[in-house]
């Protein structure tokens, strides 16, 4: 504890209270732990299993524009969390990507749309989407694949 007892005129003693931020750090440092550990958790989004390819490139796309398209075909928001949160039309898609093109206009970055597709999910469907994107304008269209090896079977 932090109280010290100094010296003033005329022989009087006077209590000079100092406050202890170990505490406060502690606190802190362990917030700041705990955000760290669940930071990359929250950016995952809504979970679909995406098809695997034999040869894929690796690149970072930090502020993409994620769409996802379920096994069921639903078309989902970027950074969905639930089945709910959907494109009832992909004019309403068209509608977002040609806002999502111009904010990044303005804010003088490329826009770039990344297609999240379920290994399930219709090929035309993912196609539907990758139209609307183009539809909007916008020229970087990526589609996520999870590097693997595909299981090829031959017929006899």
């Amino acid at each position: 504890m932090g109280m010290s007892l100094g010296g003033g005129r005329k022989g009087k003693r006077r209590a000079v209270a100092e406050i202890n931020v170990t505490p406060l750090v502690d606190v802190m440092l362990v917030l700041l732990v705990i955000f760290m550990i669940t930071a990359p958790v929250l950016k995952e989004g809504y979970a679909v299993s995406v098809p695997e390819a034999d040869a894929t490139i690796s690149i970072e796309v930090p502020d993409a524009h994620i769409i996802t398209v379920t096994a069921d075909g639903h078309v989902l928001r970027h950074n969905a969390q639930s089945d709910e949160d959907r494109y009832d039309k992909l004019g309403a898609l068209v509608d977002d990507l040609r806002a999502y093109k111009a904010t990044c206009t303005a804010e003088n970055k490329r826009p770039v749309v990344l297609v999240v597709g379920d290994r399930d999910a219709r090929y035309e469907r993912i196609i539907q989407v990758w139209n609307a994107a183009r539809s909007a304008g916008l020229e970087q269209v990526s589609f996520q694949l999870e590097p693997g090896t595909l299981n090829r079977e031959t017929k006899p």
